[in-house]
């Protein structure tokens, strides 16, 4: 081989690590543009090592970024950034529906649930009728997947627990429905594209009933007194976890790779910021008797109905007693309106990514 062949190689490899590392920091919008550039540049942005890469970047998760279930806005959800003036932007999604929740949100896909309205509010959008998409809204594709085969009470709307996570052991989407009366549980799984049933223990849902979200593979619900763990690799319940006081304002969040339990007092405004010691706890299995350590007791002078995330930047995400939604930064002690717009809803922390599921179709 030529010194002058050699060369260009070298400056052919050059430029396509060059331009790897280039794309590597786009937004998913240009990405998608870029695909047309070249067979290159398609194969490049198309591999799963870049889609991995681009996903798990510094800088790739903002840690004030939502995706809202808003009913009021033209496609029911929506996405939030907070900071000092609050920006919402619609997400359109096109298919007509009376009743709908937003499920979870996980590196990127989102699994809502829909349903016809029959005179209650939540009942077709929890039932067995409904149906449940798994959705990517930065590239506008989605999957309809099969319908869950357990069977519940369609007249008792407080019956039923959902939830939605990514398995990272398998690189599996999961999601997790969870019947009360009669007791039953099953999985779907997005690699298998299909449900299976899951053993459960007895135990009491309690409006709205949906998990809080997946934590390092781990679904968490919260309950009165505990927190009850689901293993989306296992595809078990491991263990109940003893909450360190008693509430019916707790919810559960990640925090710096690790778990917050957030507890309020809806009637004071008073909020306790738990962290939890060891994480692996929740896979031991039994009641747990957990060690947690406050982190941070703080009065918001606001009367929460609602309590959601805590973000790194001190903010925290509450919905106020006349429906008000809030973001109160616990370091300056402040609370600003997030958006006159949101009336109820679901939020959940959002990622922008390319991930994509098989059996993906392209929205209209």
């Amino acid at each position: 081989m030529s010194s002058s062949k050699r060369v260009r190689q070298g400056c052919d490899k050059l430029s396509e690590d060059l331009i790897y590392e280039i794309l590597l920091w786009l937004p998913v919008e240009s990405l998608l543009r870029f695909k047309t550039v070249s067979k290159l540049w398609r194969c490049l942005i198309s591999s799963p090592c870049f889609v991995e890469s681009h996903c798990t970047r510094p800088g790739s998760n903002p840690e004030t970024t939502l995706i809202v279930h808003n009913r009021i806005s033209d496609g029911w959800f929506s996405l939030l950034q907070l900071g000092p003036i609050p920006l919402m932007s619609d997400l359109p999604f096109p298919y007509e529906f009376d009743e709908s929740r937003l499920i979870g949100s996980d590196k990127g896909i989102v699994c809502i649930v829909c349903g016809n309205s029959c005179g209650s509010l939540f009942v077709e959008a929890y039932s067995s009728k409904s149906r449940t998409y798994l959705w990517n809204p930065a590239t506008r594709h989605y999957k309809l997947i099969p319908p869950s085969t357990s069977r519940d009470d369609d007249d008792d709307d407080n019956n039923v627990a959902l939830g939605f996570g990514f398995d990272p052991i398998n690189n599996d989407f999961k999601v997790i429905r969870v019947v009360n009366s009669p007791s039953q549980s099953e999985v779907y799984s997005a690699n298998l594209n299909a449900w299976r049933k899951v053993g459960i223990e007895p135990m009491e849902i309690q409006y709205p009933g949906d998990f809080n979200g997946c934590i390092s593979g781990v679904l968490c619900w919260t309950g009165l007194r505990r927190i009850l763990s689901f293993d989306l690799n296992k595809e078990v319940f491991t263990c109940v976890t003893k909450l360190p006081s008693e509430s019916t304002h707790a919810r559960v969040t990640d925090f710096n790779d690790s778990i917050m339990l957030i507890i309020g007092n809806g009637s004071n405004g008073k909020i306790n910021l738990w962290t939890l010691d060891d994480v692996k706890c929740l896979r031991r299995g039994g009641v747990v008797e957990a060690s947690w350590t406050l982190m941070l007791s703080i009065d918001t002078d606001v009367p929460a109905h609602s309590i959601h995330s805590y973000f790194n930047s001190g903010d925290i995400l509450l919905r106020s007693d006349i429906g008000e939604w809030l973001s109160y930064n616990s370091v300056e002690k402040k609370a600003i309106k997030v958006s006159k717009s949101i009336r109820w809803g679901e939020i959940f922390k959002y990622t922008e990514t390319l991930v994509s599921i098989a059996g993906f179709k392209k929205l209209k």
